[in-house]
């Protein structure tokens, strides 16, 4: 009798096992499937930013040389002070970018946001003075332009992104 009471608490035991196996399997695939949903979320949510950038550029097309065909800032101080304060809004879309990258693990091997914040540093002087002035205020972008110095340049010379 002792040896069925054994026998029967060893299989519950090893079935208590095999459920505890399955869930936990389960709750992994749960986690995968969340931080995929999340991380499509996140990069919508980046496109989203950009394109409501943009959609100052559309409005206004002379914008895009002071963004895209590396234009130096205006001499005209309502259109100076229009494109600093974008410099800013971009200096965020990207931090934003760069962050929910390096957050999220359903996004490795998504480069978007790395390359597309190297290249505007090259397009846009305006982004580089905003964002050289305060650096604290958008770490993830001063901290990728240093760690990505341009060619030519020495890491140094480039510790938040140098013209």
């Amino acid at each position: 009798m002792a040896n069925l009471f054994g026998l029967i608490a060893s299989v519950g035991v090893v079935v208590s096992l095999l459920v505890a196996a399955w869930q936990t399997r389960e709750l992994a695939r749960q986690t995968a499937i969340n931080n995929g949903i999340a991380g499509a979320a996140a990069i919508y949510n980046g496109i989203e930013r950009i394109q409501h950038f943009e959609s100052y550029i559309t409005a206004e097309p002379w914008l895009h040389a002071h963004f895209y065909e590396n234009a130096d800032l205006p001499a005209d101080e309502n259109q100076r002070v229009r494109v600093l304060a974008l410099s800013r809004m971009l200096a965020d879309v990207l931090t934003y970018g760069l962050m929910i990258s390096i957050l999220n693990p359903e996004m490795r091997g998504y480069g978007g946001w790395k390359n597309f914040a190297l290249e505007m540093r090259s397009t846009c002087p305006s982004l580089v003075e905003v964002v050289n002035e305060h650096p604290e205020w958008w770490p993830a972008l001063a901290e990728h332009w240093a760690a990505n110095p341009r060619s030519g340049e020495g890491r140094a010379a480039t510790a938040v992104g140098s013209t």
